[in-house]
């Protein structure tokens, strides 16, 4: 199941919440700061894509991933994270070309046995290059979460306990 199908799911219920009325009974009501600002609203994947390919993908062409490490993607209203999850996958697959492209020593711990990025590495990508918030502390959760997935995702058990062995640390530390 996609990372991206947690975001969706949140954002059906965005701007709304439940609350119990006098007569006691359960009535849904747009939550205060989406009448306020107008509304909450969904970006179709399609649009997220053609937004990271232009910007991050522009701005990322023919450097290598020292130099990407200097740049901070940020939405300052990331709601449920729809973009930064596309700006995150972005940042792994060209990692992840560029690594293939220029092998890494064997002992750096950045690409795994199998080609892909560690779980070490993605949580580092995530770490530098990726913020994002919103008045929503809820969609902040779920943007968290979703990152979290994504960075998580082709991982199996085995794996994520060699990287605590190895490493001695939690791959679910954010910031």
């Amino acid at each position: 199941m996609p990372v991206e199908v947690l975001g969706n799911a949140y954002e059906q219920f965005l701007g709304k919440v439940i609350r119990i009325n006098k007569a006691h009974h359960a009535v849904i009501e747009e939550k205060p700061e989406v009448r306020k600002a107008g509304g909450v609203f969904y970006t179709p994947q399609y649009i997220v894509d053609y937004i990271v390919e232009n910007t991050v993908g522009k701005l990322i062409a023919g450097k290598t991933p020292k130099e990407i490490e200097k740049i901070k993607i940020v939405d300052p209203a990331c709601g449920s994270g729809s973009f930064l999850l596309g700006a995150f996958d972005y940042l792994l697959k060209y990692h992840q070309n560029y690594y293939h492209k220029n092998p890494p020593t064997a002992k750096s711990g950045i690409i795994t046995p199998v080609g892909t990025i560690s779980t070490a590495e993605k949580k580092k990508i995530l770490l530098n290059n990726i913020y994002g918030v919103d008045l929503d502390a809820n969609a902040v959760e779920v943007s968290k979460l979703s990152l979290l997935l994504k960075c998580m995702e082709g991982e199996t058990e085995a794996s994520i306990k060699q990287q605590i062995t190895m490493f001695n640390e939690r791959v679910t530390r954010f910031r």
